[in-house]
């Protein structure tokens, strides 16, 4: 499948090993902290080589004169004693610069379109409830809006500190008297 854009066609192909790095500084480049606090967090070069590793048939990228602009990477779910199987696309990025060319939509159509071959018969996603033009996008793909779901977070660093605090300085509780001890 190929788009023009400025003049070059956007192809569509299977990832390979050597997409790799690439696809990982999209997703970088995507995936912010300031944007996308939790996609920021667990975007990590593991998730690209695992997905590459477990289903290689489900990770595609958009090229554009030999040079990687987009990606798609996927799982397929198949849950023991169940008649269904479910497509989830897990990673989805464009560049920046190419994003508006619906790239993404092409990505997204190809992967589904590989999922349903190999028998998914529901697709997932999951983004940041803050998430705004992924909420959209997937939207215009037919997705519709399903159970809320929650990520929480904690600072270890400052549990740490606190920790350290309260070994260094005891409070005057006796840990298994929850009574505060008098000190003379």
């Amino acid at each position: 499948m190929r788009t023009r854009r400025g003049g070059q066609h956007i192809r569509l192909r299977d990832m390979t090993i050597v997409d790799i790095p690439s696809v990982y500084r999209i997703g970088e480049s995507v995936f912010t902290k300031s944007d996308f606090v939790f996609l920021y967090r667990t975007w990590e070069t593991f998730e690209v080589t695992g997905l590459f590793t477990t289903d290689p048939e489900l990770c595609i990228v958009a090229s554009r004169g030999g040079r990687v602009v987009g990606f798609a990477l996927g799982s397929i779910i198949e849950k023991p004693r169940s008649a269904w199987t479910y497509g989830y696309l897990i990673w989805l990025g464009v560049r920046k610069s190419y994003q508006r060319f619906k790239i993404g939509q092409r990505l997204y159509l190809e992967l589904q379109r590989r999922m349903q071959r190999l028998g998914a018969r529901m697709m997932i996603i999951d983004t940041e409830g803050t998430n705004r033009p992924a909420i959209d996008f997937f939207g215009k793909m037919g997705f519709r809006k399903g159970s809320q779901h929650l990520w929480m977070t904690k600072n270890l660093t400052g549990a740490r500190k606190a920790q350290r605090r309260a070994r260094l300085h005891p409070a005057s509780v006796d840990l298994l008297h929850p009574t505060p001890m008098i000190r003379p």
